[in-house]
């Protein structure tokens, strides 16, 4: 992959879009609107990723593209095949540049926005990038909000397509796994005519098909296991097959005389559905290893461009891209039980008068007579599915060329994000809840065919969920020398951008009633947001080795007003081989349309300890149980402001080897968080005092404690600006371009990031730094310190090989929750090689093949509960292992 310093990005650029430009048409380069020259270079550090390095490195995927770049750094979910079912954006693919998430990280297509995911708002989704049809990537590294847009606070990455193309072209790929499961498969086909030199147009198509196969955890042994005691690991639960009883305390002992209520020798566990761990008298739900962690995906993707030299100086141009992709994500069967329900407590029991009533069981505990409570699981009713699908429209037409002696160009832009999620094997809670507390489902043994098919009459099948989000925008900018000074001409550059952002989310009425089991309320949503948007950028040489560039924009928000965020940079060249540079600028986030405008809604949250209540009690009521949550949406949120500056340079001592060095930092204030359970209960350790302990609320006091507050009966939720963030970090680049020999040649590239800093403010005051150390649990993560990918390339005649290594230096582990460790323990290091080579000897043909995660790498152990996988860290690591691939290439002009 090509690693490039802004003073070298430009000339990548125009070496690789040359074909695809007309002789008097100048050359756009991501981080300005000034249309380069070829003698000119930006102050700021962009990244250029061709499609000669896609190809190579075989990077089917606009996210495989993206996890190449060493600044992108994870702290969640920002994989499609790592969302949760029931989470809030599945199928959604991100990016986060310097861990600051995909709501600080702006995707363009062709220097425009695209619409973000309907159901986040927050984000471009990278499954919409139709890969099949790339240019090249470029990534900048350092904010871009005058450029671009207030929101571009972490950096841009522009999916660059192709500017014409003739001919046929097609591509088909087949990968197989070693190990069971995780398939892929692929087919593309292009076909363009006409020439914009000779025949002044070109219009052509790419279309591609992708069927990617899951991975189930039973198929990977360093995922199948939940329970980890020698770590502190239990990812069990006690909603399990036979069920638990809930055992009010104070009445006496655990009963050992084997009854089956308490689901522990008479009968058994159910292996290898259920099994003992701490307590010999609970079955814990380990599953039958059914959960999916690569989830099965089937994509196609249509692009095509139409450009019309109608006039030696003016050009017609439109592009448009449908993107439709399928998900399905296996969850496993409904859980029942108390404390999956937030509408009432203690909803789900067995009455006294059920045929499965335990007699014995209930006299010793004092309780004969009275309904039981239960965590159950409802395996006879097959795994819970959901197959969310998104569709994707972009629609570009505009013109570009010389007025005047301004280049310009303008274009409207319409985009749109569809998103409509399937569930299967959900049970509506007020059809199943009369069924289960009859009496007639036997909870600690099977069912019979006919109870079987009466709890099948509660299923609630199809289309839950469906969400549109779409962008209009209107934009032109113009650019041209103004004056010349001794040193050189002054560029510059102005715009302006209209648009208008729209977000509709709805429900059926049984998911906004909460009336799903095991699924959280989602009530419709709908906002708009109009934007309007001014800029002007000037280049201004100095003296004949200094050049600044300045720029300012204003953005008015109808919802905020108008925010103005100007960017100074320059650059110093004061030796044909060493470049510095230097830049300065602020950016402005507004809060996304969906927490605007979202309404109260509940929920639950799980794997959760009530402080006080839980050392004394011991109870399955307190202790790593599920609690309900009553998310109240944004509590009046206001935008996000932010500082980001950055110094660097490269050196090339020779026209063959080049070397940059580049420091980055990034400030935001009213940082917008989610405040959720975790939070409340993080930061309210004694469960009663403290500035967060008003967002839990507690039930009346149980005799059996009267020393003890109540149990917990609610945690509120919200988003909200807090505190502060920052981040900081040096971004390193090299490359090597070996003489030309009997051998062969060699090129080398390599990209890394090591991170100082990544801190977030607290509520108690002081700072959190995220780097290298894991905090608290639920998600919250951990940046490595350290990043890079490598690349070595070989070229002899029709020969070519290419060989990447993608790294992560391990950090601490998430803190375990039952085992003391002094020290913490480490998350091993990831390290991915990959090799593949290709053969063009034959007419129109390329051969190619290579093996993916060459040295079979599995994801190092880590105990984090954030995520639905069990023994690793999905956020940053493949866990298909290793993967044989070849595919064969024709292409004909």
């Amino acid at each position: 992959m090509a690693m490039t310093s802004s003073a070298e990005a430009c000339l990548a650029v125009v070496s690789c879009c040359a074909s695809a430009q007309t002789p008097d048409l100048r050359i756009e380069v991501t981080g300005t609107n000034i249309f380069q020259r070829i003698e000119s270079e930006t102050a700021l550090p962009v990244q250029v990723i061709t499609r000669e390095d896609i190809i190579r490195a075989n990077l089917n995927t606009a996210a495989e593209i993206v996890n190449t770049v060493s600044a992108n750094l994870s702290l969640g979910r920002f994989n499609e095949t790592q969302a949760v079912g029931t989470s809030g954006q599945p199928g959604f693919a991100g990016t986060s540049l310097r861990g600051l998430g995909f709501i600080n990280t702006l995707i363009l297509l062709n220097g425009r926005r695209i619409a973000n995911y309907a159901f986040t708002t927050i984000g471009g989704d990278l499954n919409s990038i139709p890969v099949a049809a790339i240019e090249r990537v470029e990534v900048l590294t350092d904010g871009a909000s005058a450029i671009y847009g207030s929101d571009a606070t972490a950096g841009v990455i522009n999916f660059i397509m192709r500017k014409e193309m003739q001919g046929v072209e097609a591509y088909a790929q087949y990968t197989s796994p070693e190990h069971t499961g995780g398939y892929a498969k692929q087919f593309t086909v292009s076909t363009g005519y006409g020439d914009l030199t000779a025949q002044k147009f070109n219009a052509y198509v790419v279309l591609n098909y992708q069927k990617l196969g899951g991975v189930q955890a039973r198929d990977r042994p360093f995922a199948a296991r939940p329970y980890f005691p020698e770590e502190g690991l239990d990812r069990t639960s006690t909603d399990a097959f036979p069920a638990n009883v809930d055992i009010p305390r104070g009445v006496g002992t655990r009963n050992p005389s084997g009854d089956p209520a308490n689901a522990y020798r008479n009968p058994t566990c159910a292996p290898p559905l259920s099994a003992t761990t701490g307590d010999p008298f609970q079955c814990r739900w380990y599953g039958a290893g059914n959960t999916t962690i690569i989830d099965p995906s089937e994509r196609v993707n249509l692009y095509g461009a139409f450009a019309w030299q109608f006039d030696p100086d003016h050009q017609f141009f439109a592009y448009g891209t449908y993107v439709h992709n399928d998900f399905t994500f296996a969850i496993g069967p409904a859980r029942v039980s108390n404390l999956q329900t937030f509408q009432q407590i203690n909803r789900f029991s067995l009455p006294p008068t059920s045929a499965f009533y335990p007699q014995a069981f209930a006299q010793f505990y004092k309780i004969d007579g009275q309904p039981l409570t239960l965590r159950w699981r409802a395996f006879e009713l097959g795994d819970r599915t959901i197959e969310p699908t998104s569709q994707q429209w972009n629609l570009v037409a505009g013109m570009q060329g010389i007025l005047q002696g301004w280049d310009y160009t303008g274009a409207f832009n319409y985009n749109e994000s569809r998103v409509e999620s399937q569930y299967s094997g959900f049970l509506q809670e007020s059809k199943f809840l009369p069924i289960f507390n009859s009496g007639v489902v036997n909870p600690f043994g099977p069912n019979t065919p006919e109870v079987i098919a009466l709890m099948e009459t509660a299923r609630i099948d199809g289309t839950l969920r469906n969400g549109k989000a779409s962008i209009a925008s209107l934009d032109f900018h113009a650019s041209r020398d103004v004056y010349r000074l001794p040193a050189g001409p002054i560029a510059m550059a102005l715009g302006a951008e209209m648009r208008r952002e729209q977000l509709t989310l709805d429900s059926v009425p049984e998911l906004v009633a909460g009336d799903v089991l095991n699924v959280e309320s989602f009530p419709p949503v709908a906002g708009t947001r109009n934007v309007w948007a001014v800029f002007a950028e000037a280049n201004i040489p100095i003296v004949k080795s200094v050049e600044t560039n300045l720029a300012v924009r204003y953005d008015h928000y109808s919802e905020f007003g108008g925010t103005t965020n100007p960017k100074f940079s320059i650059r110093w060249q004061p030796d044909p081989s060493i470049l510095l540079r230097a830049s300065a600028g602020t950016g402005f986030f507004a809060p996304s349309l969906l927490g605007l405008h979202t309404p109260p809604a509940f929920g639950r949250a799980g794997n959760l300890t009530d402080p006080v209540r839980c050392p004394v009690t011991q109870s399955l009521q307190d202790c790593g149980t599920t609690f309900t949550v009553f998310d109240t949406g944004g509590r009046g949120l206001q935008p996000v402001t932010s500082n980001q500056w950055s110094v660097g340079g490269v050196w090339a001592p020779i026209p063959a080897f080049s070397v940059g060095l580049d420091y980055i930092s990034i400030i935001q204030t009213n940082a917008i968080r989610g405040f959720g359970a975790f939070q409340a209960l993080r930061e309210c350790p004694d469960g009663i005092n403290g500035p967060t302990c008003q967002w839990i609320h507690r039930g009346e006091v149980d005799p059996n404690f009267p020393a003890l507050p109540g149990p917990i009966v609610q945690i509120d939720s919200f988003l909200t600006n807090r505190g502060k963030n920052k981040t900081s970090a040096i971004d390193v680049n090299a490359r090597y371009r070996g003489p030309q020999s009997a051998l062969g040649q060699f090129k080398l590239s390599f990209n890394g990031t090591y991170t100082i800093e990544y801190q977030q403010s607290q509520i108690q005051g002081g700072y959190i730094d995220f780097v290298n150390h894991y905090v608290g649990a639920n998600g919250s993560g951990s940046i490595p310190y350290w990043r890079h990918y490598l690349v070595l390339d070989w070229n002899l005649g029709p020969w070519s090989a290419t060989l990447t290594e993608n790294f992560q230096r391990g950090t601490y582990d998430e803190p375990p929750a039952s085992v003391s460790r002094v020290p913490q323990r480490v998350i091993g290091d990831y390290d991915v090689w990959n090799i593949a080579g290709s053969y063009t000897g034959f007419k129109n043909v390329t051969l190619s093949a290579g093996v993916k995660n060459l040295l079979d790498r599995d994801p190092p152990f880590s105990i984090q509960t954030g995520e639905n996988v069990i023994g690793y860290d999905p956020s940053s690591t493949d866990p298909r292992g290793r993967l044989y691939w070849a595919g064969i290439r024709y292409a004909f002009k």
